[in-house]
């Protein structure tokens, strides 16, 4: 398919109802990598949002193929609450660019978490992880999505940063990639039903609530109240979580997401990536 010649005609048709042009399309829009931003601007293509829409769903295919060929487990690194930072952040990366829509232009993860560090610097709140997080939740720049807690873009970074919002788990990922850019660490706490962040005040362990406006709750606090915890929720504060345990939780609340939405297809593919992760024997 040479792009630049047939992409303006194939896109007058996307309104067409007709099934010999809808197979048509979706032939050619299948084959290619999923994601015709970059093309659409540079040929100053502006689609109604209807065509938007369809032309991401005719694309589909395609960013389920990338993933699929670029979804690649370590076999060290994942195990840890502070490992293979690379791998880690990839799998997240190829997880928003199947979860885009594939037709309008965003930053790359990488280029928008640095950008993030470089305002945490400015802000004069990259000298510890308790700064960090108060910039980033206490100050209200990242917030609950309280209306769209299931919504698969709260596994999605990049629509995270876009939307300045997100759930629990999502927002607690962010933290820990702006963290480890600026030298800080803040890991996983694999809480049951509120996941959160797992960081070190004045040598003492503490759980942030990213999800509640950076919250903090000593962990020595809780566990001298474990009785009223249940079992799950005492072993998640015995120490932080791997990342493995964290592309899980992520992949587990997007297989509701799409199940919730009867998209059996994406379900089916988070299945898929679940299996790809179990710990090896």
């Amino acid at each position: 398919m040479h792009l630049e010649n047939e992409l303006p005609h194939l896109v007058k048709l996307l309104d067409d109802e007709e099934p010999a042009v809808r197979k048509i399309l979706l032939k050619h829009f299948a084959a290619l990598g999923g994601d015709l931003s970059t093309e659409l601007s540079q040929l100053g293509i502006d689609l109604p949002e209807e065509d938007r829409t369809r032309l991401g769903q005719l694309l589909a295919p395609g960013r389920r193929r990338h993933l699929r060929n670029q979804w690649i487990i370590p076999a060290q690194g994942l195990d840890e609450s502070a490992g293979d930072w690379e791998s880690f952040e990839l799998l997240l990366r190829l997880l928003s660019e199947l979860l885009h829509d594939g037709t309008s232009i965003r930053p790359t993860l990488p280029d928008s978490l640095d950008q993030l560090s470089d305002e945490a610097v400015l802000h004069d709140a990259h000298h510890n992880e308790k700064s960090l997080c108060d910039f980033l939740f206490g100050s209200g720049m990242f917030r609950a999505n309280k209306s769209g807690f299931y919504h698969p873009g709260n596994s999605d970074l990049l629509w995270i940063i876009a939307q300045r919002k997100g759930n629990p788990i999502g927002l607690v990922v962010l933290a820990m990639l702006v963290a480890h850019r600026l030298n800080l660490r803040i890991a996983g706490c694999n809480f049951p039903a509120h996941f959160l962040g797992w960081l070190t005040i004045d040598g003492k362990a503490h759980l942030v609530d990213c999800y509640g406006a950076g919250r903090l709750i000593p962990v020595a606090e809780l566990r001298t109240n474990s009785a009223v915890l249940s079992p799950d929720s005492r072993r998640a504060i015995e120490g932080p979580c791997s990342m493995r345990e964290i592309l899980l939780r992520i992949l587990g609340n997007l297989h509701l997401a799409f199940s919730q939405q009867r998209d059996r297809v994406d379900a089916e593919l988070i299945e898929e990536l679940v299996l790809s992760l179990a710990p090896p024997s």
